[in-house]
């Protein structure tokens, strides 16, 4: 273990003397947590990582490692700020401290199924409409692009629920705004990151998983939890795609870091529709038929009660979570994100599920509006 230290923190040494100067043909690291299968390992990052790698004639390259073979879910961060990995996945709910104004972006869900909407307003609000996220990014030496939420979380238990009654002493994953709602429904909400949750869920320290069904085939969760709750609760991020080292994106020329951008656009289409939304439904047909699960009927009205009593606390309690990590304007994140989605709400119709449209409207959108010397 400390010879592995050693050779990470000399990696990082090296990394920070080489890149003084524009890169030529340079080989970045990116570490995923995700499972090797899981979309952004096999699909969303190598396609816009070979695209970066022939348009700039070989001068980047990205190599990309999965399965948390160098840094788990918080880990990530640590590990892109040192620059022992240039580039991972940020999920904000893990660390709520250090990246507080995005948090308040994330803690809000999103009850519905229009992920491109929800999807679209998270990232324009974050790259556009909030200065603090992205100055709690560079705190931390990091530029984050390249995000998306998920398909609408589902409920999925080792025990049929059928009633919100049903939820009473239940330990569910729960994070950022699904801590509350799991205590309105008098469950015990488990902070746990999606990686432990699977042996949390093996041995019953879990009672049911809050996520979305593709989670169940890429995880393996559908092994242990295989009553799904047939009712929508509620679509969260964004997850940042493309958590990148400050110090090696300064390093870039213009052109190579608006060629990121670009790309960016992409992995937030290719993740939002091509996975959480075509992909999902796939995954639960799947493991429907080899698996063995089941999709449990409940009653829609309780559940209906329970989301419009959480949807009514939640945006006094995000502001007052952000206010207390030091975020000075948290109303203002939130009125962005509320208007952006009445946008994004629009832009959806036309966009459906195709993943070229949502690219476009992407980088025609947020993405070619940021200023890269900036970030």
């Amino acid at each position: 273990m400390i010879r592995h230290r050693v050779a990470m923190t000399a990696a990082a040494l090296c990394f920070a003397a080489a890149i003084g100067s524009p890169v030529t043909g340079a080989e970045f690291t990116y570490g995923s947590w995700p499972p090797a299968g899981d979309h952004l390992n096999t699909t969303a990052l190598p396609r816009a990582f070979k695209a970066i790698e022939e348009e700039t004639k070989g001068a980047i390259k990205w190599k990309l490692i999965p399965g948390g073979q160098l840094a788990d879910g918080k880990g990530t961060f640590q590990a892109v700020q040192d620059g022992v990995i240039q580039g991972g996945l940020g999920i904000a709910v893990y660390v709520p401290n250090l990246v507080p104004s995005l948090n308040a972006i994330y803690s809000t869900i999103i009850f519905g199924d229009d992920v491109v909407a929800a999807t679209g307003a998270a990232m324009e609000t974050l790259m556009l409409n909030c200065p603090s996220c992205i100055e709690e990014f560079q705190k931390i030496n990091a530029v984050a692009m390249g995000g998306f939420t998920g398909a609408p979380y589902a409920l999925y238990c080792r025990e049929p629920v059928r009633t919100v009654a049903d939820l009473k002493g239940k330990r569910i994953r729960g994070t950022g705004g699904g801590v509350e709602l799991w205590n309105m429904a008098g469950a015990v909400p488990v902070a746990a990151t999606l990686t432990e949750a699977v042996g949390l869920l093996q041995r019953g320290g879990l009672d049911c998983m809050w996520g979305v069904w593709e989670w169940l085939r890429t995880f393996g969760y559908g092994d242990f939890a295989k009553h799904v709750v047939d009712y929508p609760l509620g679509i969260t991020g964004p997850a940042i795609g493309l958590m990148l080292n400050r110090t090696m994106w300064q390093s870039l020329t213009l052109e190579q870091k608006k060629l990121h951008l670009k790309y960016a656009g992409y992995v937030t289409a290719e993740m939002a529709l091509g996975n959480f939304v075509i992909k999902n439904e796939a995954s639960l047909k799947e493991v429907m038929a080899t698996k063995g699960v089941t999709m449990v009927k409940v009653d829609g009205k309780e559940f209906d009660d329970l989301t419009k009593r959480y949807k009514a606390a939640e945006r006094t309690r995000n502001i007052e979570n952000a206010k207390k990590f030091g975020v000075k304007d948290p109303e203002a994140i939130l009125d962005a994100y509320e208007k952006n989605l009445a946008k994004w709400k629009n832009l959806s119709k036309d966009i459906g599920r195709d993943i070229n449209k949502f690219a476009e409207a992407m980088n025609r959108e947020v993405y070619s509006k940021v200023d890269p010397d900036k970030l």
